[in-house]
């Protein structure tokens, strides 16, 4: 059911507030003909509140089948304009059923991100919640982000895979390819209203965004013929989360990108920049397409096409799951190999069997997957187990190599970056320092004794 924010005929309206609802008079609405903005359509008034031209003509079957929105967008526009700092553009459209504990509601921004704008799908209490981050308090940190004036990129299209991008310069480890905020951000609790009602908040939440972000998102390119809004978010979106809890977000640029299991880009989101990077893995040749993977990919080959089939639509053809058998199985080998590793070396027991030698090995094997990312994990597994034998200068090695690695595909504030910062400054100050020594049967693979 519809949980009412808005202008009714009983000429009032719920004004929701930051910390409080309040009661604000207001004319009321004649409706004996449609409003200003609508159309008629089999004998009834319905909205028509986007830009035809921006939108794809599919979606008007879509509307029809959708829960009507009770405001013309100059109308919510204009309710949210008679209430000192409110902080959206438009009055939030808002459903609730006995499903849901909050209403869910379309929060839109056409300011954030100078100009870009941004819609948020969920309750007030994470809404507004957001609201506390960087770049919605202090705005000028994001000066430095979307801009794609003069990109390290350019659009191909490629046989079999459609579109994707290819580095038109040379591109080092490091170097960033993308910073972007947001265009949408989708609350998948909202799954709980009905789907005409979810629908409704995500087409009013696109039809809020500026005409330029609106163009941006009618270009890209769903992949289950489903609903035009649903599937587009549904295919482009990436997994971020805000305040502990998942959402999901889309942005317009980054889904450009094409996977790979073996990518030369890697990716993180920035909760309070809200903002999401993406930085060269390794070095990237001009005329080389540019990927990052979608999925966690140390896993085996069969999982890895089966997740992508499902929840992308294609079957990977990418040359780790291309190669021939033999050398799948091989791979598929290594990888069985370092998820062992990797518990062995995370095992700080008395009984733990953790050796340098093992860690050397587990970055052996991620090098020769060519999982350049998760390099980050391998060589802090190998500071800390170096740093537990007492070899400090091992220790720093391997922790100055972590850092640089876990901010790119972790993020500048990730923990693992502040623990190997610390410990390429002064192993002995960390708490893994000298851990194994004196552990019966152990070594430090460096031919002494401890």
């Amino acid at each position: 059911m519809r949980f009412t924010i808005h202008f009714g005929l009983l000429g009032g309206a719920l004004a929701l507030a930051n910390d409080k609802f309040e009661y604000l008079h207001q004319q009321t609405i004649l409706q004996d003909t449609c409003l200003s903005g609508s159309i008629l359509v089999d004998g009834a008034c319905q909205l028509a509140t986007y830009d035809t031209r921006l939108a794809d003509p599919s979606t008007l079957a879509f509307r029809a089948n959708i829960s009507q929105i009770s405001q013309t967008l100059d109308e919510a526009r204009h309710a949210a304009s008679q209430l000192a700092d409110f902080p959206w553009t438009f009055w939030p459209e808002c459903f609730s059923n006995e499903e849901t504990t909050e209403p869910y509601c379309v929060f839109s921004d056409q300011k954030f991100a100078a100009g870009r704008g941004i819609f948020i799908a969920t309750t007030k209490t994470f809404a507004y919640a957001m609201l506390e981050k960087l770049a919605f308090t202090k705005p000028e940190v994001l000066q430095d982000v979307n801009r794609y004036e003069n990109p390290p990129f350019e659009q191909r299209e490629f046989p079999g895979k459609g579109r994707g991008l290819v580095a038109n310069k040379t591109l080092h480890r490091g170097d960033r390819i993308f910073g972007s905020t947001p265009i949408l951000i989708t609350d998948s609790d909202s799954y709980a209203l009905s789907t005409s009602e979810r629908l409704a908040l995500l087409y009013r939440g696109v039809d809020t965004l500026p005409p330029h972000t609106q163009s941006a998102f009618w270009a890209l390119l769903g992949h289950f013929n489903g609903d035009p809004v649903d599937d587009r978010i549904n295919t482009n979106n990436f997994d971020v989360t805000i305040d502990g809890i998942p959402q999901q977000a889309l942005f317009p640029e980054i889904a450009m990108l094409n996977h790979d299991c073996r990518p030369n880009a890697a990716y993180f989101w920035d909760e309070q920049m809200m903002t999401h990077y993406v930085h060269a893995i390794r070095d990237i040749h001009p005329g080389e397409e540019i990927t990052i993977t979608y999925i966690d990919n140390e896993k085996d080959r069969q999982t890895r096409m089966r997740r992508l089939e499902k929840n992308w639509g294609f079957n990977c053809s990418c040359s780790a799951c291309t190669a021939h058998a033999s050398l799948a199985a091989e791979s598929d080998s290594r990888l069985y190999q370092i998820t062992g590793l990797a518990k062995t070396l995370d095992d700080w027991t008395s009984t733990s069997s953790a050796t340098p030698e093992i860690a050397e090995l587990l970055i052996s094997l991620y090098e020769q997957e060519r999982l350049d990312a998760s390099l980050a994990t391998a060589y802090k597994y190998t500071a800390e187990v170096y740093s537990s034998f007492g070899k400090k200068w091992l220790a720093m090695k391997y922790a100055r190599l972590s850092v640089e690695l876990s901010m790119l595909d972790k993020g500048f504030r990730d923990s693992d970056v502040r623990e190997m910062k610390k410990m390429s400054e002064a192993p002995e100050m960390t708490w893994s320092w000298k851990k194994r020594v004196g552990l019966q049967g152990k070594g430090c693979g460096c031919g002494h004794a401890h």
